[in-house]
């Protein structure tokens, strides 16, 4: 009678197991769908995995979409201590999240394992020490175009942090593995179009801050994650998991938000969070979708950015403090120079802070003039000579804190918008239809989002004409871009518009024998702004390239200018004048210039009244164009 192996007697073992699993339907339980990365295809039956990395699947091609094979290749890979994938380790130390879920559901005795031991695993999640989580939102970006709608990542807080030392914990960020100093139409394109790998890293927290609020400038919001101690487990261990795991990055849906939203997916899966994102993911969409779950975030946490302090510490000195700072952040005055010395203690304390932050925000940002011809380490030894002298007075800082918004970006409106409204041009009555899938504009409420940004994307106009049913595209912006950027004797930013995609000119000639057609069309510039909150004034340089069959000879290539005011009378009622013109140098002769008042009124939570009055101007042809309707945000 043969004898048997260890060979044989694993092979029975993990027969029996399989068993057990397919008794149990394990293949089906929503965590191991949710650590697998399953979703469901489209139009078809089945699932599959959006992990791109081929290591990931054990039962090889067949795991990609049969998550009842790669269960049984895990039990089997349990039982194998040979290393695998980039990390070089067995199953039982790369896959962590999967093991203790099989060990849970079936029993596992994990000493009788070849390998019962990960001390690198073990190291790692000492130095993470889970204690909780938060989702952290740095606001929109809109001169990155991969961080235009915003960004999200997640802060794990260790059991050893004390108190106000979140810095200290750790970021885990979804984001596209782009080539340093890739940017530009090629990025955007390549980010539209599944060009990059996806990937997940873990940092320091405090590296993301300084990228961000520092840096960038842009503020970041943080919600504690109110997850079970199991929850919190498991999703840290499937972090460890994720590393060097590869997915197909889409700027627009299988972003930093959906990736994200699929670890606390793995955390709670009854959530089911990714199956709400087909199409596209916003960032301050998921956000609002996890505050829909009853208890799930907590309070909104705000840190401003490093030019919101510094506003708000401008503000807080009067003319002739805001002038002594200055001067001493260009290195015009001494920090203890008699005009600084001859103030208060705590006058001069304030002045002298604010000239170490204006050069702390300048080496960082670059965006206050340059001090003479002083390099970045000689700014830094002068920073820290202004710091000494700060230091030497004593006494807590004079600044109040910087006041957080009214509105968190989880309380603002939804990015979808519905638009129906009655038009009047070319002494044609018609209705118009709008849809935009995303994301705000000028004339949106201002409550939620970066005040003075705007992002349009996909934004479809069509009308009918009541009379014959005549249903036609009156435009269609594929991306509108806003930023007003207001200078002051501190900030010098500039402010820029751009615009693209199809366009009738003049817009109100719809139903009409006019020679004119829908056509590609391309505007925008660099600007600069003006104002405060309620009110914000700007002009633009613009180039305008149109590509119309109603042009003679086809095309229409300009550039004028442009100039408008944003108004805020009231919280919630938006008003916007917006004027310009731009002589044709090339393509078709003449000229196009328009003039427009629109405003916005709200009337109850995610409904407002919108209308607006256009008079436009081309060689042979002018006319009015008034709308009024009401939309909807979803």
């Amino acid at each position: 009678m043969p004898t048997r192996t260890a060979s044989d007697d694993n092979n029975a073992r993990i027969a029996k197991l399989v068993r057990e699993a397919r008794e149990q339907r394990l293949a089906d339980n929503p965590v191991w769908r949710a650590l697998g990365h399953y979703e469901p295809n489209w139009m078809r039956g089945g699932v599959h995995s959006e992990v791109a990395s081929p290591w990931f699947f054990l039962a090889g091609d067949a795991g990609r979409t049969d998550p009842a094979a790669e269960l049984a290749a895990t039990i089997a890979g349990l039982f194998d201590k040979t290393p695998i994938g980039p990390r070089e380790k067995p199953v039982y130390c790369l896959f962590v999240a999967r093991r203790k879920f099989l060990t849970a559901h079936l029993d596992i005795d994990t000493r009788s394992l070849p390998v019962h031991q990960c001390k690198t695993y073990e190291r790692w999640r000492a130095m993470v020490s889970p204690r909780e989580a938060s989702l952290i939102f740095p606001t929109a970006f809109p001169n990155s175009p991969s961080s235009m709608f915003g960004h999200t990542l997640l802060r794990i807080d260790s059991n050893r942090r004390k108190n106000a030392t979140e810095l200290l914990s750790y970021a885990v960020n979804f984001a596209a593995a782009a080539p340093d100093g890739e940017r530009g139409l090629g990025f955007v394109w390549k980010g539209l179009t599944g060009g990059y790998p996806g990937v997940f890293g873990l940092f320091p927290y405090y590296e993301k801050v300084k990228q961000y609020a520092w840096i960038e400038n842009r503020d970041v919001w943080s919600y504690a994650l109110h997850l079970s101690d199991p929850e919190l487990d498991r999703m840290v261990d499937h972090i460890w998991e994720m590393d060097s795991v590869r997915f197909d990055y889409y700027f627009l849906n299988k972003n930093c938000s959906y990736q994200l939203l699929s670890l606390i997916d793995v955390a709670r899966p009854s959530l089911r969070l990714t199956e709400q994102y087909d199409w596209y993911a916003i960032p301050s969409d998921t956000i609002r979708s996890l505050a829909d779950v009853p208890g799930l975030l907590g309070p909104a946490t705000y840190r401003p950015s490093m030019e919101a302090m510094l506003r708000s510490e401008t503000d807080q000195l009067d003319a002739a403090e805001q002038r002594l700072a200055r001067e001493i952040a260009h290195h015009e005055r001494a920090p203890d120079a008699p005009a600084v010395t001859a103030l208060t203690d705590r006058r001069e304390a304030a002045v002298l802070e604010v000239a170490y932050d204006a050069l702390h925000y300048q080496t960082a940002t670059e965006e206050i003039e340059p001090e003479g011809d002083m390099d970045t380490p000689a700014a830094r030894a002068y920073a820290n000579e202004i710091l000494a002298r700060r230091a030497a007075l004593g006494g807590t800082s004079p600044f109040a804190p910087v006041a957080a918004p009214e509105r968190s970006p989880d309380s603002g409106h939804r990015s979808l918008r519905v638009n129906a409204s009655t038009v009047y041009a070319d002494d044609n009555l018609t209705l118009g239809f709008r849809l935009r899938p995303a994301y705000h504009d000028l004339l949106d409420n201002p409550g939620g989002y970066t005040h003075g940004q705007a992002i349009d994307f996909a934004d479809l106009g069509v009308g009918l004409d009541p009379d014959d049913g005549d249903l036609a595209i009156t435009d269609f912006t594929l991306l509108s871009i806003t930023s007003l950027s207001p200078r002051d004797d501190w900030f010098q930013p500039l402010s820029f518009t751009m615009e693209t995609g199809a366009r009738r000119r003049p817009s109100g000639r719809v139903f009409t024998d006019a020679p004119d057609d829908l056509g590609f069309f391309f505007q925008g510039g660099p600007g600069l702004a003006w104002g405060q909150d309620t009110i914000t004034a700007y002009v633009f340089g613009e180039l305008s390239v149109d590509a119309n069959p109603g042009l003679q000879p086809g095309y229409a290539i300009g550039a004028g200018p442009s100039a408008g005011l944003l108004y805020y009378p009231i919280p919630g009622v938006q008003m916007r004048l917006d004027t310009g013109l731009i002589p044709y140098v090339a393509g078709a002769d003449g000229h196009y210039g328009w003039a427009r008042l629109d405003a916005q009124v709200p009337l109850v939570d995610d409904f407002a009244l919108r209308g607006g009055v256009q008079y436009e101007d081309i060689r042979d042809h002018s006319g009015v164009r008034v709308d009024f309707g009401l939309q909807a945000y979803f």
